[in-house]
């Protein structure tokens, strides 16, 4: 997690020993699984991940993936269903992707996005009622990547702009096709207006959470939503090269969210000891 998630990895340490545990848990399974998809992809991503999935549905599985989901999920089944979901949809995910409209990327960004977010919830046993927000925070996260990631993914032929958007091929994209770049661009402001609507959701259920995970999290959704920041700097450019949040703007992003939970926990307290004089 350390080498990967430069936004999750400093946020998790807010988290006791043994929650920081379960989350790096999560985070590997979560991350193999990407990887397979990835790295691998192809038919033999696909049957990898298609056979994980099947593992995932057994009481007793052999897959060393599904032990580990299974251990990490005990007696969480909601846990156990998001993980499969995540797994289904990283199956779709191993050959040439290219999104055809909204509802395509939001069902894309549910599935390997807005589920961990689930997770995160069903670990932590938060009532599911409010599941929905931290698969907004999930999904906000994704989009953020998506418009980080528009060249990388076109290099591997993969576009997650929906074509209703961006109306071109990847290949158009690395090319510099002058219209395929207007139309990216465009696609991309749009979508990261869509993320910071999915950050405010998100956020607003933080409450929820128990302390330390609330600071966590709200750190980390600071750290991700200051890609966007980036992106709009540098006028979006998706051949500018991946965008990076300085360390130092990182920093500041995450001790900023930790100091408005903190102010705003001990408003809500005022609050509650003024309405109950």
């Amino acid at each position: 997690m350390a080498k990967h998630a430069r936004s999750f990895a400093p946020a998790a340490w807010l988290l006791p020993r043994s929650d920081r545990l379960r989350i790096a848990r999560l985070y590997a399974v979560c991350r193999s699984i990407d990887d397979i998809a990835d790295e691998i992809g192809g038919d033999v991503g696909f049957d990898r991940l298609t056979k994980l999935h099947s593992a995932l549905g057994h009481t007793a599985p052999r897959d060393h993936l599904a032990v580990e989901a299974h251990d990490l999920f005990k007696d969480r089944p909601i846990g156990l269903g998001a993980l499969a979901d995540l797994v289904a949809m990283a199956a779709k995910d191993t050959g040439d992707t290219c999104l055809s409209d909204a509802a395509s990327l939001d069902a894309y960004c549910m599935g390997v996005a807005g589920t961990v977010g689930v997770m995160v919830c069903t670990l932590f046993d938060i009532d599911k009622i409010h599941h929905p927000k931290a698969a907004d925070l999930g999904k906000a996260m994704q989009l953020s990547n998506i418009c980080r990631d528009v060249a990388d993914d076109a290099r591997i032929g993969r576009r997650y702009l929906p074509f209703d958007l961006c109306p071109y091929p990847p290949e158009a994209i690395i090319v510099g096709d002058p219209a395929a770049l207007d139309a990216a661009e465009s696609a991309m402001a749009s979508l990261l207006d869509q993320a910071d609507d999915l950050y405010r959701s998100g956020k607003s259920a933080l409450a929820v959470l128990p302390w330390r995970l609330r600071l966590a999290v709200a750190a980390a959704a600071a750290m991700y939503a200051g890609i966007g920041t980036e992106l709009r700097l540098r006028r979006l450019q998706p051949l500018a090269g991946r965008a990076v949040v300085p360390v130092a703007r990182k920093a500041g992003l995450a001790f900023g969210a930790i100091a408005r939970e903190i102010i705003e926990t001990r408003n809500r307290e005022s609050r509650s000891k003024h309405a109950s004089a």
